[in-house]
């Protein structure tokens, strides 16, 4: 709903009335979150969701699990959690105050913080699995805690801010825009193939979140498994690019879509 926020002489006349009522109903503080979560507030879709819990259920993660959501929205990946995988703890987190507190009415069993993932107080190395859609954007967050060049892009600094979360042995599976892992600056890559090792990715078309997000943006969904301390790296390479074709030209992709074209559900 980002057209109710656009100012006056922007905003489209079928807007002017939900506008006028949306700035009743909120306090300043609430409209201003709301304002500002609007560029991540894309709702993920069922089928992605299921498909998640799907492949983690194959890898192992069964009941009793402590699961974490740095980026809960409403709870759909809570919501979609297979009966089969519940009974452990889940948390969430969520910067929106309107959104949590939904969340909170629909999770009771859950705990969920109102607050940014930088302000959350989690304890280190020790959720099974760390799940979501991160916001994905080329702009910063402030956390002294974490090193400059993971806090540069909000979705860098989610991935390395979940492995902190996450247990030896546990699995990250985030949703996240192309970039983290084709873009030509490979610090993100080469922090987590330091500590994690890939299991897999699956690359969705531009379409996966236009039907319920109203978004058209290339999306990757990462599975990776945090190692122990001193264990062998293993898994897939991914810390480079390669060149695919295209009908526009060769471009550069990760090294594993590029040896793994049959992970990319469309063309690039």
């Amino acid at each position: 709903m980002a057209g109710v926020f656009e100012s006056n002489y922007r905003r489209r006349e079928e807007w002017d009335k939900p506008a006028e009522e949306l700035r009743k109903l909120l306090t300043d503080d609430e409209y201003e979150a709301a304002r500002a979560s609007t560029p991540n507030a894309h709702f993920t879709s069922p089928m992605v969701i299921k498909a998640v819990w799907d492949g983690l259920e194959r890898m192992g993660l069964g009941r009793d699990a402590q699961i974490l959501e740095p980026a809960m929205g409403v709870g759909n990946f809570f919501g979609l959690m297979p009966e089969s995988m519940q009974g452990g703890h889940r948390t969430g987190v969520e910067l929106d105050s309107i959104t949590a507190r939904i969340a909170k009415k629909l999770y009771p069993d859950s705990s969920i913080f109102a607050k940014g993932f930088e302000e959350t107080p989690l304890p280190d190395n020790y959720f099974d699995a760390v799940v979501g859609n991160v916001p994905f954007g080329d702009y910063a967050v402030h956390d002294p805690a974490m090193k400059h060049q993971f806090t540069r892009a909000i979705h860098d600094y989610f991935f390395a801010k979940s492995l902190e979360k996450v247990r030896p042995g546990g699995v990250m599976a985030l949703i996240t825009s192309r970039y983290t892992m084709d873009k030509e600056n490979d610090a993100i890559r080469k922090h987590l193939a330091e500590h994690a090792d890939l299991l897999g990715a699956i690359r969705l078309p531009n379409t996966a979140f236009k039907g319920n997000a109203g978004t058209e943006v290339t999306t990757d969904i990462l599975f990776l498994r945090k190692r122990a301390s001193g264990a062998q790296a293993a898994g897939e390479k991914w810390t480079g690019l390669d060149a695919v074709d295209s009908p526009d030209g060769p471009i550069s992709v990760n090294e594993y879509f590029a040896h793994h074209p049959e992970m990319m559900l469309g063309k690039m």
